[in-house]
């Protein structure tokens, strides 16, 4: 699916998308690909059997009237950028787990980066093993091979930086408030809208194959949320008010993620990532109560060190650094 020549349904679409108020001739369309009227409707008989629909004018040509609401190939590569040419991307229909089929493909020497969005997955799997609700064609589950080829202390932020970055495109795009919750939950206003998964292989004090996985709520399901997350799942669209485009949203997505893993690697996240973790963390300065292994201890979330650590403040004063954990907000 990751095809990046320029199909008869690509040349077709990206008429249509350049002004999509614009009437584009069926005349100019079949010169411009040398190909008949009739082979021209063919093509756009294709377009149509993946969602998208067309008006038609008589003397006026085409133009796109509604467009596929779920992931799309050829939409996503249209709104792609060029720079990222070498990364590629493929959109399943179903797959045990996003991450999982990633690791299996970089084992298996795919190039890197590359990404796997799956309509659904069958063992969608969030932090601790725990299951992640994966049924719904309304939210984007996605996950990034990369092969970074660096040393493991580096990672611990890894997830951190990925995290603000993420939050960071959200506000921009939807126009809304995201906050992260450490170490790798999307929330607004306590309610969780996403969460990333970081997995790696190390080899000889290298991190060869890196898994960056994300789940995120888009658009509410139209059955609604299912009774047991109702009270704690919310998604981009309801926040914003307005339905999401999720191809233009994930393509946005990718670039910023490849983006921010280059950022990451160059070592050039350094100089903007203390700001973007104060200004998206919902912790800090909040009380709490972290459960770590079997221990549960309280105390003010006083930010994280350089480490990606959580910093706690007990009720005795000191300060307390936690690599891991479970963290709930004490009301």
């Amino acid at each position: 699916m990751s095809h990046s020549h320029n199909t008869p349904e690509k040349i077709i679409l990206t008429a249509m998308l350049k002004d999509e108020q614009d009437w584009v001739s069926g005349a100019l369309l079949a010169k411009q690909l040398k190909l008949s009227r009739v082979a021209i409707w063919n093509h756009m008989e294709k377009l149509r059997a993946q969602g998208f629909e067309f008006e038609s004018r008589r003397s006026l040509g085409y133009r796109i009237k509604t467009k596929p609401q779920h992931l799309n190939a050829v939409l996503m590569q249209l709104y792609l950028k060029a720079k990222h040419r070498n990364f590629s991307f493929d959109i399943l229909e179903e797959i045990d787990s996003t991450n999982d089929e990633v690791a299996r493909q970089l084992a298996a020497g795919r190039e890197a980066p590359f990404a796997l969005f799956a309509r659904r997955q069958t063992k969608g799997r969030g932090r601790f093993g725990r299951t992640w609700h994966s049924e719904s064609e309304t939210n984007i589950y996605v996950s990034f091979g990369f092969r970074p080829m660096v040393a493991p202390d580096r990672m611990q932020t890894f997830t951190l930086w990925m995290g603000v970055n993420i939050c960071d495109l959200i506000a921009s795009y939807t126009k809304t408030s995201p906050q992260i919750k450490w170490p790798n939950d999307l929330v607004f206003d306590g309610k969780k809208a996403g969460g990333i998964l970081t997995e790696a292989r190390i080899d000889a004090d290298q991190i060869r194959d890196l898994v960056f996985g994300l789940g995120l709520n888009v658009n509410r399901p139209a059955k609604g949320w299912p009774v047991e997350i109702e009270h704690r799942a919310i998604a981009l669209g309801e926040v914003a008010g307005v339905a999401i485009d999720y191809n233009r949203l994930a393509s946005a997505l990718s670039e910023r993620i490849i983006e921010a893993y280059h950022a990451f690697g160059d070592g050039t996240h350094l100089k903007t990532f203390a700001d973007l973790w104060n200004r998206y963390d919902v912790l800090r300065g909040k009380k709490v109560a972290l459960i770590e292994a079997d221990r549960r201890i309280s105390g003010t979330v006083m930010g994280i060190d350089d480490h990606g650590a959580l910093l706690l403040k007990d009720h005795g004063g000191k300060t307390q650094r936690f690599r891991a954990g479970e963290v709930t907000i004490e009301k």
